[in-house]
């Protein structure tokens, strides 16, 4: 038999007939040597996103597979093995042979959700398999009975939870959201859509880098990339009266006016809306006309702070600067009386120093603010009875219009403190403001006059306040979980969140066009709705994993799948979507720290769950952490925490975690080193599962304390490291 041919079949012997292999001997002897037996080979791994879209050949090594290294890509993604799916793919068909139209469609539509046949089926069983609840009577929608959860948010409140466009693998693997920044580069790339030219690109219906085809797929591109340099020039002052500011007047620091109002520009433009604090037109016109009714040097000072950490992404003289007007801004906090000026300097003192890593700094002067606010008699006392929450104030104002912004953005950054970052000591606030919330007239909301009005002022005056009452709404969850007296009773706890969930829902469905979701929506409107669902998240998040006849049910729901579980995941479908949009479109997630706890609830999110794009979607998170890790100290350890959980709770090897670290490293600024004196302090949560059994050992610190060890013993473990 010659190599490389099958052997011949021949038919049975029939009995008494000579061997087959006697008549056939001289073709047997005509091989001279057996051919070898092939040697059992080794199971290869998957190949990577950029192989599979290229269809090379890949040999699945990690971080980086060859082909990759030599394309000049760092750390691969690889698909979450599943184990063999065939089983799988032949029940979702019978599935859809067998059942009603609308059921099979409604299949169909979760398998283009989910884009996983075993992903699509778990969901789909959750709708059909498990018994109705007894004791739960939903209304009536005979529609959704037995349909997905998703589905019916997406029907129902599409607001909230909108119908989401499929996200390519492949396509966002190779994007450069999931890519360093070359160290050489003087500042990372901000994605923006400042210009007139891509404005323009955004109504033919391309956005910044996101855009759909014709498959109904999100697509991402890297061709919209604003270099730090051109963002920097198509920043506009936020008020042309700052032309005119002399900061001699506020400061004996030597910093240039035109740093000073750029900077003052990029922070009102950006944390502002969300922030508020103060009222950015009478606080311009105090620092033009030098005058200390609305402003005074501490807040000056505080202001500056926060404002040079943003910079610093774009210019490396910001960090320097940002340290200088720290050490003042502290200084003069031990001289402050009683004020709405202070209260404002004092939280936006905290906010930046939650991203420099001080933590107990932070709640410090947060809680500081708080009690000045209660000195002041802006706050409604426990013993007060809650009055009806204040809609409106009166024009022409000023005085009370300061208070007011003060007075909310401190109870706002208070309820964030509690629930977000949950840090030993942090508390909700027991009492919320007794001033009426900033609005302006009703028909501001719809006018188209906003070329005759400081840009400051529009966005602050539209958004803070949308901002309070979604912070009141936050409020109450809060009392739910994190109060320590007058707390309801764990048993009407789910009961309580699923009408604080529905309060949301309703009032999500009545915001103005401002807060909604679309391709040209300033970037605070995609802040806000990272904080909706990062909220919802952690509504639920006590309620998820359970066991099979443990799940509880909700009781307002018609959904088959009416859990918390499926609230959990279609929030957490719907964050996804939200980070890589706000990294593809606005430059602000590179210098802007507000939306980060987005970044620790997604991470949170796809690691705990069994989402075959897991490691997708956390690179994400890592990367985006790179960016802001320029400007603020706090990045490092947050990922040095996520990675570890990683390490711990998936085939991530220590190799691509120590890999992902030094990229990280190597963006960071030079003061980010382990012997500093004024080490790095991050005590808020950052394994958010762990946090509701030990809230010790689920902070910061200790899960990035273990990495190194953790990172040795994934190595030790891999088999590919032992060969």
């Amino acid at each position: 038999m010659q190599p490389g041919r099958y052997q011949v079949i021949r038919p049975t012997q029939a009995t008494g007939e000579a061997p087959v292999s006697a008549q056939v001997s001289g073709e047997a002897s005509s091989s001279s040597h057996p051919r070898p037996k092939r040697p059992p080979t080794q199971p290869r791994q998957g190949a990577c996103y950029e192989c599979r879209s290229r269809k090379t050949k890949c040999d699945g090594a990690r971080p980086a597979c060859a082909v990759c290294r030599r394309r000049g890509i760092t750390a691969c993604v690889y698909p979450e093995k599943r184990g063999p799916d065939s089983a799988v793919s032949v029940e979702v068909i019978a599935h859809l042979k067998a059942l009603p139209p609308a059921r099979a469609a409604a299949l169909v539509h979760l398998l283009r959700e989910k884009g996983d046949p075993g992903a699509a089926l778990s969901s789909f069983r959750g709708g059909t398999d498990r018994a109705e609840p007894r004791s739960l009577s939903p209304p009536s929608a005979a529609g959704w009975s037995g349909g997905s959860m998703a589905a019916e948010l997406t029907a129902k409140n599409a607001k909230t939870y909108p119908a989401l466009t499929p996200i390519d693998p492949a396509v966002l693997a190779r994007s450069g959201l999931l890519q360093a920044v070359q160290p050489s580069d003087p500042a990372p790339q901000a994605r923006a859509h400042l210009s007139a030219a891509h404005d323009k690109s955004l109504s033919r219906g391309h956005a910044n880098g996101i855009h759909s085809s014709s498959a109904d797929t999100v697509m991402l591109d890297s061709t919209s990339a604003m270099s730090a340099s051109d963002f920097l020039d198509s920043l506009e002052l936020c008020d042309e009266r700052l032309r005119h500011l002399q900061v001699s007047f506020w400061t004996d620091l030597d910093v240039p006016n035109d740093l000073v109002a750029r900077v003052i520009s990029l922070y009102i433009k950006t944390d502002h809306p969300l922030l508020g604090l103060f009222n950015p037109r009478l606080l311009i016109g105090d620092l033009v006309n030098h005058q200390m009714r609305f402003c005074n040097r501490f807040l000056f000072h505080s202001l500056m702070y926060i404002g040079c950490q943003m910079y610093s992404a774009f210019d490396r003289q910001g960090a320097e600067y940002a340290t200088q007007f720290c050490e003042v801004a502290e200084s003069l906090w031990r001289a402050e009386d009683d004020s709405c000026v202070a209260m404002a300097g004092a939280v936006l003192l905290s906010v930046s120093l939650l991203g420099h890593g001080r933590d107990h700094a932070v709640l410090n002067y947060g809680k500081q603010a708080m009690e000045m606010g209660h000195r002041l008699g802006l706050f409604v006392d426990d013993e007060s009875p809650i009055l009806p929450l204040p809609m409106s104030m009166p024009p022409n104002d000023d005085e009370l219009s300061a208070r007011s912004y003060a007075t909310w953005g401190v109870f706002n950054w208070s309820v964030m403190l509690s629930v977000f970052y949950r840090q030993p000591g942090s508390e909700t606030p027991k009492s919320r403001p007794k001033l009426p919330i900033p609005t302006e007239a009703p028909d501001t909301y719809t006018a188209d006059s906003e070329e005759d009005e400081s840009a400051g002022e529009v966005l602050f005056a539209r958004n803070f306040p949308l901002m309070c009452h979604f912070w009141t709404l936050v409020h109450k969850v809060n009392w739910i979980y994190y109060t320590i007296q007058n707390s309801p009773p764990v048993y009407l706890r789910l009961r309580l969140v699923e009408y604080t969930f529905r309060e949301f829902l309703a009032w999500v469905e009545d915001l103005p066009p401002l807060l909604l979701r679309g391709d040209q929506q300033p970037h605070h409107t995609l802040v806000f709705h990272i904080w909706l669902h990062t909220a919802i998240l952690d509504m639920f998040q006590p309620f998820i994993n359970k066991q099979q006849d443990e799940i509880p049910r909700l009781a307002t729901f018609s959904a088959g799948d009416n859990t918390p579980d499926a609230i959990y995941r279609a929030s957490l479908d719907q964050l996804k979507h939200l980070v890589v949009e706000y990294r593809s479109r606005h430059p602000a997630s590179t210098f802007s720290l507000l939306w980060h706890t987005g970044l620790i609830y997604l991470a949170n999110g796809v690691l705990a769950g069994k989402d075959p794009e897991w490691h997708l979607y956390f690179l994400l998170c890592i990367y985006a952490y790179e960016r802001l890790n320029r400007s603020y100290r706090i990045s490092e350890i947050v990922t040095r925490g996520l990675l570890s959980m990683a390490m711990r709770d998936t085939n991530m090897t220590g190799s691509e975690a120590s890999g992902l670290m030094q990229q990280l490293q190597n963006q960071g600024l030079e003061h980010i080193k382990e012997d500093l004196e004024d080490r790095v302090r991050a005590t808020f949560m950052v394994d958010l599962n762990l946090a509701l059994t030990n809230p010790e050992a689920a902070n910061v610190e200790k899960i990035a304390a273990d990495f190194n060890d953790l990172a040795i013993f994934q190595d030790l473990m891999d088999p590919n490291e032992m060969d």
